[in-house]
């Protein structure tokens, strides 16, 4: 049997069972700031039952046109993205687990039963279902012609996005002890890069799943097994030739994307979301809630803010000009992309997030650990 831990954002990670945590780190108080930007709220749905205590994340799937979001309890939701129109619901009945996908005319997302599922964005109704080999708790993506899903065991599925049928499979192992939760696959080109609970990155041929490179961007160490923990758990961002990767409990590394070459790496520890910006820096939030800003072209720490400190962050979103970060009292906190300062905050919820919000153009989609999704847009002082 797999035993998985459950990822809490920061070093509270606790196994099924335990009562208390003695690693568990005082979070800073709310920070004092001066506000530069006025938050306004555009609009605001319910979408669901939220997570409830399945302790697992739900990440809206935005496009041009449309927000897809649910909860845990198979509920699913599409509304117009200007302005939070409800388009459709439907009940599937399946336990989600990750977060939504949307694209290409539809909407897919994985199991827990190991589903992979496929519903038509114009009126949700299913267009295919396909049985993968393990729990489905990554991100799915797709190009349009294939659908990625990415399992807890350590295999990366390619099926047909219009019959489901699957194309190809790659396999690697992965550890027993592990957190639960994984890295969205990325296609890019001819290649899809997926991230593992082993530590390991790897460039698969986008046609054959075949291998191209492989490689650990981290190695455990520790004499538990909570402390060999390096699970590649935040997405994937290629760009200008890289493919930009956090572990936890590891580094964060650039490679080369052709051949896995590290270009540079440097210590830190994240399981979150990451975001770049067209200026060239990348943006981390880790585990014990500092965020840095870093040189996508050398791996400089460009940035420190620490006044987040023990707040259990979600993951980054880059929002025009500013970073979005949402914490376990459920405030999002906007900083200056330039220099990490605290410019504005909204309290959306106070239980909490039930993933990283998500930026479209300049406006960022948030939903909230009971799930109340919003969108909220920045207006200068």
């Amino acid at each position: 049997m797999k035993y998985l831990l459950l990822p809490l954002l920061l070093t509270s990670l606790v196994l099924a069972g335990c009562s208390s945590n003695p690693n568990a780190i005082e979070p800073n108080d709310l920070p004092k700031f001066k506000a530069s930007y006025k938050v306004k709220k555009l609009w605001s749905k319910g979408v669901g039952d939220g997570l409830e205590d399945s302790q697992l994340t739900l990440r809206a799937g935005v496009t041009s046109q449309q927000v897809v979001a649910g909860d845990v309890n198979g509920n699913l939701y599409a509304m117009q993205r200007e302005k939070g129109k409800r388009q459709w619901k439907v009940k599937t009945g399946d336990r989600i687990g990750g977060g939504f996908y949307a694209g290409y005319g539809m909407v897919l997302y994985g199991t827990r039963e190991g589903m992979a599922v496929s519903l038509d964005a114009e009126t949700g109704e299913t267009r295919w279902r396909t049985q993968l080999t393990g729990e489905a708790l990554a991100i799915p993506t797709s190009n349009g012609e294939l659908a990625i899903f990415q399992t807890q065991d350590g295999h990366v599925t390619a099926l047909d996005a219009e019959t489901g049928e699957q194309l190809w499979d790659y396999e690697t192992s992965v550890p027993t002890l592990t957190l639960r939760g994984m890295a969205q696959p990325t296609i890019a080109g001819d290649k899809v890069y997926a991230g593992f609970s082993n530590a390991k990155v790897a460039a698969l041929d986008l046609g054959s799943g075949s291998p191209i490179w492989e490689k650990r961007i981290a190695e455990a160490t520790g004499r538990s097994e909570l402390d060999r923990l390096v699970d590649v758990d935040s997405n994937l961002i290629v760009e200008g030739g890289g493919v930009f990767a956090v572990s936890f409990q590891g580094k964060v590394s650039v490679l080369d994307e052709d051949t896995g070459r590290v270009y540079w790496d440097k210590a830190m520890s994240s399981a979150t979301h990451i975001s770049t910006s067209s200026g060239g820096s990348l943006f981390v939030a880790d585990d014990v809630g500092v965020v840095r800003a870093v040189d996508q072209r050398g791996g400089a720490v460009l940035w420190k803010q620490d006044k987040l400190y023990g707040r259990r962050l979600t993951g980054t979103a880059y929002q025009d000009g500013l970073v979005a970060v949402g914490d376990f009292e459920g405030y999002i906190h906007w900083l200056n992309a330039e220099d990490g300062s605290i410019v504005a905050r909204k309290r959306h919820d106070g239980d909490g997030f039930a993933g990283t919000p998500v930026a479209y153009d300049d406006v960022l989609y948030v939903i909230g650990f009971d799930g109340k999704l919003s969108a909220y847009r920045l207006v200068p002082r």
